[in-house]
């Protein structure tokens, strides 16, 4: 019969602080009979005799003095371990591994993890920017911010808030290059593009229930959104980017937005995390937070 030798060495520890099989088998709530037997069990495991019986006392042989010792050390680790892991369901702590995108990172996230730590003293960030699409589980990060708009199956992901697009251009190339009027007047003008974009050259147009897609062309094209923004501040073309990317140029009047009577793709603001089961609470209470602090009408949705 197998023998649950953590068991065993709660009984035998329990049998020599007592002083008896009876006032163990109290203590851990079993029958004298049970308390017995788990002794003897363990020690037929060990091949050792732990206790000399007599009928009226309890002495420790040599060899079960040693192992109580021992035990006893054992059962403390056991105990400290149990306790940090029941702890570790309730309380946010330890690193957390984030992956976003540049962008997004440094004009939303950066703020948003400051007041997080401040609320979470207990959790560690590891940030990290990239604009490619990282593998979570094999880089191991515990989530990513993602803008997109649906995710690949095999990963969870909890919608933030919304992403929208605009187009838009400096007040200077709009002077010298003159105002597009409709989607397919882009054609015409020189249309910075986004190289990580699913949709490349095209850009989607929407009015009345009526959509149009443009293929536009330009003489800039990058992976990184921050440069095609402050080139399109520079006077060099259009870009059509996320309202989280553009809005402080917008508000500032370094960009106009154009064709405002028409919507752009509009993309949600994921985080993405590999497993639902047992979720950690950092990843949890860190998911919370940015639904608390962006929430479903995002700061950054310009409306001037």
């Amino acid at each position: 019969m197998a023998i649950d030798i953590v068991v065993g060495m709660r009984v035998f520890t329990a049998v020599v602080e007592a002083g008896s099989f009876a006032g163990a088998a109290d203590k851990l709530d079993l029958s004298r009979g049970m308390a017995t037997r788990y002794v003897a069990q363990l020690e037929a495991h060990l091949g050792v005799r732990l206790l000399n019986r007599t009928t009226r006392k309890l002495s420790l042989t040599e060899a079960g003095s040693d192992y109580y010792q021992r035990a006893t050390q054992i059962l403390t680790m056991v105990e400290e371990a149990e306790t940090s892991a029941a702890q570790e369901t309730s309380v946010p702590r330890g690193t957390l591994r984030i992956a976003a995108s540049i962008g997004f990172g440094v004009r939303h996230l950066d703020r948003a993890i400051t007041g997080y730590l401040q609320r979470y003293p207990g959790v560690e960030v590891d940030l990290t920017l990239n604009d490619r699409v990282v593998d979570l589980v094999e880089e191991g990060f515990d989530l990513a911010v993602r803008v997109a708009k649906q995710i690949d199956p095999g990963l969870v992901a909890r919608r933030l808030t919304r992403a929208r697009t605009v187009a838009c251009a400096s007040s200077v190339y709009l002077k010298k290059h003159g105002t597009p009027k409709s989607p397919e007047q882009l054609t015409g003008h020189n249309c910075l593009t986004f190289a990580y974009s699913s949709l490349h050259n095209e850009w989607r147009f929407r009015r009345n229930g009526v959509e149009q897609t443009v293929r536009v062309s330009g003489n800039l094209r990058g992976n990184n959104g921050d440069i095609l923004v402050n080139s399109a501040i520079e006077g060099l073309g259009v870009i059509l980017e996320p309202s989280f990317l553009v809005f402080e140029a917008l508000r500032q009047r370094r960009l106009v937005r154009i064709l405002s009577e028409w919507e752009a793709d509009e993309f949600s603001v994921f985080a993405v995390y590999p497993n639902r089961k047992y979720l950690p609470p950092k990843v949890r209470s860190f998911i919370d937070f940015l639904v608390e602090r962006f929430g479903p009408e995002p700061y950054w949705d310009f409306h001037g």
